[in-house]
C-alpha cells in the first residue's frame, strides 16, 4: 500500500511538472508572436521558425508526459484500491 501511494505522489507530481512545463512553452509561443514584429530579415524569420519548432516539441513532450503520467496515477489508484480491499478481507 505504501509503494503504490509512492507511485501515486510520483505520478501527480510528474503531471503537475508536466503541465507546468506546457504552460512555460505555451507562454514562451506567446511571447514570441507579441514580439514577432520587432524581428526583420531572413536570420532573423529562420530564429523565429528554430524557435516555433523548438517550442511546438516541447509542448506536445510535455503533453504526451502529462497524459502518462495521469493514468500511471490512475493505475496506481487502482491498484491502492485493489490492495486496500484485499487487506480488508483478511481483517
Amino acid at each position: 500500500m505504501l509503494v503504490s501511494s509512492i507511485a501515486r505522489f510520483n505520478a501527480v507530481n510528474t503531471m503537475n511538472n508536466a503541465a507546468m512545463g506546457a504552460m512555460t512553452a505555451s507562454s514562451s509561443v506567446i511571447n514570441t508572436v507579441s514580439h514577432a514584429k520587432s524581428f526583420g530579415g531572413e536570420h532573423d524569420l529562420a530564429m523565429l521558425n528554430k524557435m516555433d519548432k523548438k517550442y511546438s516539441l516541447d509542448l506536445a513532450s510535455n503533453s504526451l508526459l502529462y497524459k502518462i503520467a495521469y493514468l500511471q496515477e490512475k493505475r496506481a489508484a487502482k491498484q491502492q484500491d485493489s490492495n486496500i480491499k484485499t487487506f480488508s478481507t483478511f481483517a
